[in-house]
């Protein structure tokens, strides 16, 4: 068995664990909020499905920063960097698009919130470390090659893009916060009071909720990123007993599941995703989802007449949501989709079995793409002429250790030297099948020793203890090198 394929059977086994733990979570949530005991007999206040999303954001920026100091290789991070985010910026953006095309089926079929839950694969996928190593022990199944300034001049817009964008959005939400604190006061009515501290312990809530009036809001949300900062605040309005347990049991699931640490991730993605109108179209649709998993939890069992009251209050306290919040009800565009599913009394599959092959396929789909670029001669990157070539061996089968000895160097030199070689941005770590031609060769000169097979060439030079990859452009004669 090689290397290649323990690494597949390697990556099989993983994907299998994340679409099990995924499963799993989604299950146990789901039994949680439904008034069950989660799958190991646990009851929990939180129902967040295995992973907090505010961990995609949060370990993306670890990454990017622990390369940039404590694991720069050789000078070789900056480029590992440029693939790394943008294999995630590739996977998130066609995931997104892929998912935006068969969510009205997957709609009418599943769960809203098997549906909100889809949106969250790139959390579950990228907040593992494993993923640094997944993404460079096999080799790419594609390269795409752009010359190297237009890369660096692509990278650096799309990262100050990101940056702009994120940073806008960020203080946009401060900004709401603040004031939504301004304007805001306690709600002091004993009846509401009560209704509140009465659902929130009928879910198991037990961390601090402040319920407010706010004068500037004209529908209810919830406010806030850290478990002791949570708002609730109502628009300054009277509720009857009915509405205020609607509201109420709408926000606090939100709360439990820490909805708005979604909104972050959300957030995160358009900035990930900036000059995409796609990607800014599915951020919308997967805030919608949200507000449809929470209405179709509290309205589980209810018959006809609390629906269309439901329906009614969708309607009366429309508004935009702001910032990283949660809201009760959104815009005209959502609405119409809320207001058939809110008024259907239709039963839909929890859909943990697809989210399981989902996540299990995902794994599968990150590192397939791979960027080259600094395009050259093979004879330029070896920096050599035929007398400082040492040794020079072909062999049709590595693992075999048959290899023939090339006695014209000179002709193999000539032959190759000329080829087009363009310097991939990852450094894979299984690159051979064991079974395709290779030619082995090593240089006098600089200590280098260079690997050329297939479709890539690797080049060790041991004095500075650099190791670089490149993909072979231009098609080998394998027929002529096994004659020199």
């Amino acid at each position: 068995m090689n290397e290649r394929t323990v690494a597949y059977l390697f990556q099989i086994i993983w994907a299998l664990f994340l679409g099990g733990m995924l499963a799993f979570g989604f299950r146990s949530s789901w039994n949680v909020e439904n008034g069950q005991r989660g799958l190991l007999g646990e009851t929990r206040s939180g129902t967040t499905v295995w992973i907090d999303p505010i961990a995609f954001p949060v370990l993306i920026v670890i990454y990017v920063a622990a390369y940039m100091t404590i694991l720069n290789r050789g000078g070789q991070s900056r480029s590992f960097l440029i693939g790394f985010v943008t294999d995630i910026f590739l996977f998130t953006s066609i995931y997104f698009i892929l998912l935006l095309l068969i969510l009205p089926v997957l709609r009418k079929h599943f769960s809203a919130r098997m549906c909100a839950t889809l949106w969250l694969i790139p959390v579950f996928l990228f907040y593992q470390p494993q993923i640094l190593v997944t993404l460079t022990v096999r080799p790419p199944a594609a390269v795409i090659y752009i010359p190297g300034e237009v890369m660096r001049t692509a990278v650096f817009i799309w990262a100050v893009g990101a940056i702009l964008i994120m940073g806008i959005q960020t203080v946009s939400h401060l900004w709401f916060a603040a004031g939504i604190r301004k304007h805001s006061r306690p709600v002091t009515d004993r009846e509401l009071t009560e209704k509140w501290e009465t659902l929130k312990e009928g879910l198991g809530l037990d961390i601090p909720i402040r319920l407010w009036y706010c004068s500037t809001i004209k529908t209810p949300l919830s406010i806030g990123m850290r478990k002791k900062n949570k708002i609730t605040c109502l628009p300054e309005r009277s509720y009857t007993a009915e509405e205020a347990e609607l509201i109420f049991l709408h926000e606090l699931h939100h709360i439990q599941r820490n909805d708005t640490h979604t909104k972050f991730f959300l957030k995160f993605c358009t900035a990930l995703g900036w000059f995409q109108p796609f990607i800014w179209i599915a951020v919308k649709k997967a805030e919608a989802d949200l507000e449809l998993s929470c209405d179709e939890i509290v309205l589980k069992g209810a018959g006809s007449d609390r629906r269309r009251k439901y329906a009614e209050m969708l309607l009366e306290t429309a508004g935009e949501p702001r910032g990283f919040t949660t809201c009760l009800s959104a815009s005209a565009e959502s609405l119409r989709y809320r207001m058939r599913s809110t008024l259907s009394e239709k039963k839909k599959r929890a859909g943990a079995g697809l989210l399981f092959f989902v996540m299990f396929f995902s794994c599968f789909c990150v590192g397939k793409t791979a960027f080259s670029t600094d395009r050259d001669t093979l004879g330029n990157v070896l920096e050599t002429d035929p007398s400082n070539i040492t040794s020079a061996f072909y062999t049709e089968d590595l693992e075999s250790g048959e290899r023939i000895e090339v006695v014209d160097r000179e002709g193999l030199l000539d032959h190759i030297s000329g080829i087009r070689v363009d310097r991939l941005l990852y450094r894979y770590e299984v690159m051979m099948s064991y079974n395709e031609p290779v030619i082995l060769g090593t240089v006098s000169s600089d200590d280098t020793e260079f690997t050329l097979f297939g479709e890539y060439l690797e080049i060790i030079r041991h004095e500075t203890g650099e190791t670089l990859l490149y993909h072979v452009a231009d098609p080998i004669d394998w027929e002529y090198v096994r004659t020199l």
